[in-house]
């Protein structure tokens, strides 16, 4: 299995080209092999990926409607940057200049 595979397989989304963004992000090959060393970074980007679809908008087309669960998927990067004693990021209010 693939890292991009691995990354996958955790969700139902699938777009190319932010789940090997989402990767390259975390500094994770998509073609490399998965192994329990990239678990963290695979993790974390599937955080990363669920915060993206949680500000994702409802889509219609037609009688087709593809709607994500905004709040369950933001409990759900939590757990998984809690599970890594990460916080969410956070503005602490000081100037970036």
């Amino acid at each position: 299995m693939t890292n991009e595979e691995a990354l996958q397989s955790l969700t139902e989304y699938s777009n190319d080209k932010l789940l090997e963004k989402l990767l390259l992000d975390r500094g994770v090959t998509t073609g490399g092999t998965y192994t329990a060393a990239n678990e963290k970074d695979i993790d974390l980007a599937a955080a990363s990926l669920y915060f993206t679809l949680a500000a994702h908008p409802e889509l219609k087309e037609g009688s087709f409607t593809v709607k994500y669960n905004g709040a369950q998927l933001r409990i759900m990067a939590k757990d998984i940057l809690k599970k890594y004693d990460m916080d969410e990021a956070t503005v602490d209010g000081e100037a970036i200049w």
